[in-house]
């Protein structure tokens, strides 16, 4: 909650959203050559040395993206649940994906992939992160002594590996459809992904 924050906290969000905004901001009226390092710096009333400090690249800025994180608390979820691995581990990227591309900025995040769809480039850079850190955290837990309960299976790392890459092409396809359709709400759109992937390999065996 907003009142449990410091207010060194509070002034680190402050200071993110106000370079976000001006990022945007400059990018959407003035395209994507005026909302340079040093431009979005100046408008935001900041050092560059700050900007970077708050955002990896200035693209991160415009979309309001951040590095992937794995929380401990994601991570007990994952541990903890009884869903099937192909469940457990797409619910893990959304949790990861969400640190990475928080919900509060989708709406902009849209919006400015229409004007610039040259910024997708960063998103895709951002999914292979993503990708990385949960592939971390599997072989993490699937390991000698892990104590976890990944199917016997899932415990070569070429299964693994293919358990991964099936999860993301299934998160993928319902951020996709959750995109296209923002009524859609995305736990809808995972589930009916999840159910149309089991199928297509279902039918193609």
């Amino acid at each position: 909650m907003q009142n449990d924050l410091s207010q060194r906290e509070r002034n680190q969000r402050d200071t993110w959203n106000a370079i976000h905004e001006v990022a945007y901001d400059l990018a959407r009226r003035e395209g994507l050559a005026a909302a340079t390092a040093d431009a979005i710096a100046a408008r935001a009333g900041v050092s560059r040395r700050t900007l970077f400090n708050y955002f990896p690249t200035k693209e991160d800025a415009i979309l309001g993206s951040r590095l992937p994180t794995v929380p401990d608390e994601t991570v007990e979820t994952f541990v903890n649940s009884h869903a099937d691995d192909l469940t457990r581990v797409v619910r893990l990227l959304v949790a990861v994906l969400r640190t990475s591309l928080p919900e509060e900025q989708s709406l902009r995040r849209r919006e400015i992939l229409k004007h610039h769809p040259g910024l997708r480039s960063r998103i895709g850079q951002l999914l292979t992160e993503v990708e990385q850190a949960v592939g971390n955290v599997l072989r993490e837990r699937s390991g000698p002594g892990s104590g976890d309960h990944l199917a016997p299976t899932a415990g070569d790392s070429g299964t693994l590996q293919t358990l991964l890459m099936l999860s993301g092409a299934i998160t993928k396809h319902a951020f996709s459809r959750h995109h296209e359709d923002e009524a859609q709400p995305l736990e809808t759109c995972l589930e009916d992904s999840i159910a149309l992937f089991r199928k297509v390999v279902d039918e193609t065996r």
